[in-house]
């Protein structure tokens, strides 16, 4: 029997490289990404797939109680 950690624990596949967004240039006096050619915001971009919620987050996974 495995500790109840370990069967509640969610696992997720390492990322092997995070790329930058083809088309875009990370703008560190507004820190936010903005279009080479029309200088609109990439959050703004009808194209973009952001994470849906904070549950997703894979980075701490902080978010994940109660699951």
């Amino acid at each position: 029997m495995k500790h109840i950690l370990l069967q509640k624990a969610l696992k997720y596949k390492q990322r092997k490289e995070i790329e930058d967004p083809k088309g875009f240039s990370f703008d560190s006096l507004i820190g936010a990404w903005i279009n080479n050619v029309d200088k609109s915001l990439l959050i703004l971009s009808k194209d973009f797939k952001a994470l849906g919620t904070k549950k997703e987050d894979v980075e701490t996974g902080e978010d994940q109680k109660g699951q």
